[in-house]
């Protein structure tokens, strides 16, 4: 390994550490977010990189092992028989924000599949992130061997709808709901404080109140039981034959998507172990290693691939304005509140982080946890729904 790509391999695992110190002292870069900056610095760092000789096809070998490792840590904190204590108009509303971007992705391929490559992945694609988050959307490209440019193009047209929609969500979306939707009725918390604190304090970007030594070796067990999923991920794998004669690794690649299956369904297993639950920074771990893996997007993107990002982007606004649309119209059929309709179709585009300030745009605190936990749930069934979309979508290709 020459000293290059030592280098560049530094700027993959340091970077994103930068990046959040940085973010930490100016609060309001915190409006575009971690994962765009390491995406935007990656591509600045793109060209020196290359022009000194840095292994890229290393790079992008990398990117994989890292989103696979980064699935389960995400979901070891899911706290999933927690869900049986939401009141049921939170989980009626979750589920229809789920019914509705499904109903509507499949709609976006057969309007969208002459003019947009690889139409019926990014429908998968999106899918999952909008059942679940980031995470799901970079997992399901992977699984189904969608090009690293396009996820890029896919996530940089994400944060252009999710900025549009975001600032509707905590500006003008509640005045205009509570015309169309019932008050909110107050249920009470039939949640602990200590889960409270707990998952409020693991998805609000603060400092957990752990000591920093114990953080750092509870981090490397959450990082080795995660490494030990994929591992078995890729032994079952490597037993089932190959349908194009490869043998060893070399067969890896014609199961990808269920490797990823295989690794979501181990995290949501070990998240009912209570020790691996309750253990702090396995969210926050495995965002890391989604930061790792949007600066390695960075370093190999091929501007060539822009073209036909307009087409992308409006697939997606189709696709995620088009959901909540839909969300809107059901909620009222089922009598649905407007606090909880924001707050589940929060959880389902974003994902758990946006739950609290939404939940502070509306001044009601008794929501962020059913939200938060709804946002987790959306992690565990994203990969699902958006590779059987995807496959199921291809059969009309």
């Amino acid at each position: 390994m020459n000293i290059s790509t030592i280098v560049m391999l530094l700027v993959i695992i340091l970077l994103p550490r930068l990046i959040m110190l940085l973010i930490s002292k100016v609060p309001f870069l915190a409006t575009l977010g971690p994962v765009f900056f390491c995406y935007f610095l990656g591509l600045l760092l793109s060209w020196p990189m290359k022009a000194i000789g840095a292994d890229m096809t290393l790079a992008s070998d990398l990117s994989s092992v890292l989103v696979c490792v980064a699935m389960p840590l995400i979901l070891f904190s899911a706290d999933l028989p927690a869900l049986k204590k939401l009141a049921r108009p939170m989980t009626v509303s979750f589920s229809l924000g789920t019914i509705s971007v499904i109903i509507v992705a499949v709609a976006a391929y057969f309007v969208f599949r002459n003019s947009v490559h690889d139409a019926a992945n990014i429908s998968g694609m999106l899918t999952g992130t909008y059942t679940g988050g980031t995470p799901n959307m970079i997992a399901i490209g992977h699984g189904l061997g969608t090009e690293n440019n396009r996820i890029l193009l896919l996530q940089a047209s994400d944060m252009i709808g999710g900025g549009i929609y975001f600032f509707l969500l905590i500006s003008v979306m509640a005045p205009l709901l509570r015309r169309i939707l019932p008050e909110y009725t107050p249920v009470g918390c039939s949640f602990s404080h200590e889960d409270t604190d707990r998952y409020i304090e693991a998805f609000s970007g603060k400092k957990q109140s752990v000591k920093p030594l114990r953080m750092f070796i509870t981090r490397v067990g959450l990082v080795m039981l995660s490494l030990a999923c994929v591992a078995i991920a890729m032994g079952i794998c490597l037993l089932l034959p190959s349908s194009y004669g490869n043998t060893g690794l070399a067969k890896l690649g014609e199961y990808t998507a269920l490797i990823m299956l295989v690794v979501t369904t181990l995290g949501i297993a070990l998240s009912f172990v209570k020790k691996v639950r309750t253990a702090p920074g396995s969210y926050s771990s495995g965002q890391y290693f989604i930061l790792m893996f949007s600066v390695i997007m960075g370093l190999c993107f091929d501007t060539s691939a822009v073209s036909g990002g307009l087409l992308l982007l409006g697939m997606l606004l189709f696709i995620q304005f088009g959901t909540v649309i839909l969300h809107i119209i059901t909620a009222r059929i089922f009598r649905i509140d407007y606090h909880t309709m924001m707050i589940t179709s929060t959880a389902g585009i974003f994902g758990p982080a946006f739950i609290i300030p939404v939940a502070k745009a509306l001044r009601n605190d008794e929501i962020i946890l059913p939200g938060i936990l709804c946002g987790i749930l959306g992690y565990a069934i994203g990969n699902y729904l958006g590779i059987g979309i995807a496959k199921l979508l291809l059969l009309f290709a």
